[in-house]
């Protein structure tokens, strides 16, 4: 029998209790009650009436709250870590595009049961992948990925990436700088199987349940990357199942320019297509305009921010201050692991502090209660499960984590969302329970075995690298110069926004 489906009854006793509820209440000798994979009960130690026969877990000394949310991420790149290095968005994607690529159904499972493992035993209990499957996503491929989330025991909504324009039409690159080689190269490349796409969304969608730990919806590589009939049957698809839409948008300046209406912008003609509605999220945003704000808003987005990889590669600065205050839901994700390791903390901090150096308001800078709060309630909005992820009350999923605060890294306490926030690096989580499930106990993985999966990730590391030809290496080198005229270029382009921060 699925150890999912049993009706186990639990109750952690004696810890400080996070709810982050509408009230954002605090119980100091708490008790949370929870039966399958529902919460029956969060309050103080012994109200609870309706006891009945549990497993007790004494949570003494520890803080109890909501497993956070990664809402952006791409799993096969558990595999590429370390394989970045100074490289700004439009040379790292040649990078990925040659390393990333046809992986096969028992790749893409370990990567994302890689992935996953990180993410649990660092308090991370949902997350939004962004699939990449390339050539073209297929059905064996997509439940590979669904296996490798749902053996770790994480929960994961799966957005399968999708584009149909060749690389160099979606960048302001001037293709006279490229080698005739190259160029007969891209033009030799068959298009992406857009039909065998949408064939497998729509069926799969159709099977999209609660009782599953994954759901799958649409994943628009970024709309400068799809040509304008793949868009409008996007949108047709959205409006038809409301599956949701996860999309990279606005990341860098050299996107930013390929808007095909620079007044009305990408965010606005999605909106008119009719693929953004409050189930959709748009990843990065850095370099929106206000008409992108304003029409993100009217569309009821969630924004993903993606601190640490803007960072990484140069992207910029998202305009996060402005978001809030037009009351644009914001959510945290970490990108992919060839940016760094997936630890929700370090991208929360990040993202906190690069808010202070962007407006010199400091009243408007955002405290640590309401940034953990950020990631709990817009990243459960991100994944669908709004109202029933990220928050601990009656009702709500059984997604939640403890950590142990003790030693030299925390005490003696302060404010504890201020150590959440400030001091925390993951390293404190000791346990979690996803849909009601443990599946990490006393900082041990219980659904698998890491070692095993860490040896064969590495065989697999080892195997694609050597796969990798002189002449695949050798096409990236032949691009470097005209891809470093176009980035340069564009950067000193005079644009009606700034989002990186030059000295001057």
């Amino acid at each position: 029998m699925d150890q999912r489906l049993k009706k186990n009854r639990f109750c952690l006793t004696g810890g400080t209790v996070l709810t982050f509820d509408d009230q954002n209440s605090i119980f100091e000798d708490g008790e949370i009650w929870f039966e399958g994979n529902q919460i029956l009960f969060v309050g103080s130690k012994g109200e609870f009436k309706n006891k009945g026969q549990a497993e007790i877990i004494d949570q003494r000394g520890k803080i109890i709250c909501p497993g956070f949310i990664n809402a952006h991420t791409h799993s096969y790149s558990s595999l590429l870590k370390g394989s970045i290095e100074c490289d700004p968005l439009d040379l790292y994607m040649l990078k990925v595009i040659a390393t990333g690529s046809a992986m096969s159904p028992r790749e893409i499972e370990i990567a994302a049961t890689l992935d996953a493992a990180s993410m649990l035993l660092s308090g991370t209990t949902g997350v939004i992948d962004h699939f990449s499957e390339r050539p073209n996503l297929s059905t064996k491929g997509l439940n590979a990925v669904r296996r490798g989330f749902e053996t770790a025991g994480i929960r994961a909504t799966i957005a399968t990436m999708f584009a149909d324009k060749p690389y160099i039409d979606t960048i302001p690159l001037n293709r006279n700088e490229l080698p005739d080689e190259i160029l007969a190269q891209y033009e030799a490349q068959s298009s992406p199987d857009i039909e065998n796409y949408f064939s497998i969304m729509e069926k799969i969608v159709l099977e999209n349940s609660e009782d599953r730990l994954t759901r799958v919806m649409l994943g628009v590589d970024g709309p400068q990357r799809c040509k304008e009939e793949l868009l409008q049957r996007t949108g047709e698809f959205q409006r038809r199942h409301h599956c949701g839409l996860h999309t990279h948008m606005l990341e860098t300046k050299t996107q930013a320019v390929m808007a095909p209406n620079a007044q009305k912008g990408f965010v606005s003609h999605l909106l008119d297509l009719g693929l953004l509605d409050n189930f959709s999220s748009l990843v990065h945003f850095v370099w929106a305009s206000e008409n992108d704000i304003s029409a993100a808003k009217e569309a009821g987005v969630t924004v993903i921010h993606c601190p640490a990889s803007n960072m990484m590669l140069g992207a910029g600065v998202s305009p996060i201050l402005k978001l809030r205050e037009a009351n644009i839901p914001v959510a945290f994700g970490t990108d992919g692991s060839n940016c760094g390791p997936p630890s929700l903390f370090e991208t929360m901090r990040l993202g906190c502090f690069l808010m202070r150096l962007t407006d010199p308001n400091f009243e408007k800078w955002v405290r640590s209660e309401d940034i953990l709060k950020l990631n709990l309630s817009s990243g459960s909005r991100a994944m669908g499960w709004d109202g029933k992820l990220g928050v601990l009350k009656k009702g709500a999923l059984a997604d939640l984590i403890s950590l142990d605060l003790s030693g030299h890294w925390h005490e003696p306490y302060g404010d504890i969302t201020s150590h959440l926030l400030y001091y925390e690096t993951g390293q404190s989580v000791s346990d979690v329970w996803v849909d009601g499930q443990r599946v990490v106990n006393n900082r041990k993985l219980t659904s698998i075995d890491i070692n095993i999966v860490l040896e064969e990730a590495a065989e697999i590391r080892r195997k694609r690298q050597l796969s990798l030809s002189a002449d695949t290496l050798q096409r990236i080198e032949l691009q470097y110069p005209a891809f470093k005229k176009m980035i340069v270029d564009t950067l000193e382009h005079d644009f009606p926004i700034e989002r990186r921060m030059p000295f001057s």
